[in-house]
């Protein structure tokens, strides 16, 4: 019997127009009856994901920033903090990509550099504390926040035009395609399959005990983590070879529609 559920959120729970299901508060309760563990597993940072799940259960688990932070009722229990020297080369990178802009992501808040509107209407809807600063690097050297992951934004696209730029840091990092226009870097083993594993170990929770949902391929490694992955129709191609199942899309609330079976609620 399935023990805990994580979830992706963009592409996967939220609906293209980024809504909740509208049956999820009730299947959330019928989840706690069940003792059933709910963890929100996204790149977008902690403080917006609260904020996104404001008055619903708070016994909620959230793998925040791609796995580098996680989240257990309101405490942090882990967080992946990247070194102030790693982080200057694939920063000063960066900064010479023609439509690339940095996001530095911290325990307190996320930095950026770029005040465009392009990308602050796409940031926005991403991270709840983000602050403009003449240099995201003086955060570190200043010592004034536990930065736990790069994301990088490209206007176009990132796969396309970010992700053969970085080879001399690529053994330094994860680096992951987190969305058309995004590309995080996480130490390495930094991941969300590597944060359920955590979460597994923490419950005594198996393998089989686990049930994953994902549709991009910074879910890759979550849906290696459990023997319930669920791949959306609307997944990536290269996240429906490795996964176990399929669900509907996100637009047809894929998600609800299996938990609900799977438990019959």
């Amino acid at each position: 019997m399935v023990k805990i559920i994580a979830t992706d959120m963009d592409g996967t729970l939220l609906d293209s127009k980024k809504r909740l299901p509208k049956d999820f508060g009730y299947v959330l309760e019928k989840l706690d009856e069940k003792n059933v563990r709910f963890i929100v597993a996204s790149g977008r940072q902690y403080y917006n994901l609260r904020k996104q799940f404001e008055g619903y259960n708070q016994d909620l688990i959230y793998i925040s920033e791609n796995g580098s932070m996680v989240f257990d009722k309101g405490e942090i229990v882990y967080l992946s903090e990247i070194s102030a020297e790693k982080l200057i080369k694939p920063v000063e990178i960066a900064r010479k990509i023609k439509g690339a802009s940095i996001i530095l992501c911290g325990e307190k808040s996320a930095y950026t550099e770029n005040r465009g509107e392009f990308f602050t209407k796409h940031a926005d809807m991403y991270y709840e504390r983000l602050e403009v600063v003449d240099d995201v690097l003086d955060i570190v050297r200043e010592g004034n926040d536990r930065i736990c992951k790069i994301a990088l934004f490209h206007d176009e696209n990132s796969e396309k035009y970010l992700s053969k730029e970085f080879s001399e840091v690529e053994d330094e990092f994860l680096i992951s395609v987190s969305g058309e226009l995004w590309m995080d870097f996480m130490n390495i083993g930094v991941n969300k399959g590597t944060a359920i594993e955590r979460i597994q170990e923490a419950y005594d929770i198996t393998y089989d005990e686990t049930m994953a949902f994902g549709d991009y391929l910074n879910d890759y490694e979550m849906m290696q983590s459990c023997k319930y992955s669920y791949a959306m129709a609307n997944a990536h191609p290269k996240l429906k070879e490795i996964s176990n199942y399929q669900a509907k899309s996100n637009d047809e609330d894929g998600v609800m529609e299996v938990i609900k079976e799977y438990f019959e609620i």
